[in-house]
């Protein structure tokens, strides 16, 4: 499971998930240099999704994901449409066509660019929220990100838990 961090957007657990979020790349990359080309194709245990898919899925909700922190930081509280990173995103966009060291490219520069834009906000811009569609609840910039990297870390952990390689 994914080291815990918590909702309390301080300046040490700003710093975790920026480290995190900026890792997820370099991890991914180092999954690719333990596998061989058919086992990126390849279902990591029955009924799962292969790397390759998982790269995909990664993509999809960290697209959705950044959508909602850009628009946090550009609007008021703004509504953000209830989009599902796969049925709905995942179905439009279809990365999984897309073979693995594309998708790592890919994703390597779009978390660059949301590393940039997270660098150096202030306390009252991580606290910016957006409002979901069908959701009482808000969702800070803080607690996007840091769902986010939770939920890529875990997947990683899950991919090398599944293939014994040795966990991070």
């Amino acid at each position: 499971m994914a080291k815990r961090i918590s909702t309390e957007a301080t300046p040490e657990n700003i710093a975790i998930v920026l480290d995190m979020l900026a890792g997820v790349p370099d991890q991914l990359a180092e999954l690719r240099e333990h596998l061989r080309p058919e086992k990126l194709e390849q279902p990591i245990a029955e009924g799962e999704r292969s790397p390759r898919r998982v790269l995909a899925h990664i993509l999809n909700c960290e697209a959705r994901a950044s959508d909602a922190i850009y628009s946090a930081l550009l609007l008021r509280a703004p509504l953000v449409p209830r989009i599902h990173p796969e049925r709905d995103w995942g179905k439009l966009l279809r990365y999984e066509q897309f073979n693995y060291d594309d998708l790592l490219d890919y994703l390597r520069f779009r978390r660059q660019v949301l590393i940039g834009t997270l660098q150096g906000l202030s306390e009252k811009r991580w606290a910016r929220d957006i409002r979901q569609a069908g959701k009482q609840r808000r969702e800070t910039v803080y607690l996007l990100a840091r769902g986010t990297a939770l939920h890529e870390t875990e997947h990683i952990q899950d991919i090398k838990r599944k293939l014994a390689l040795s966990p991070d």
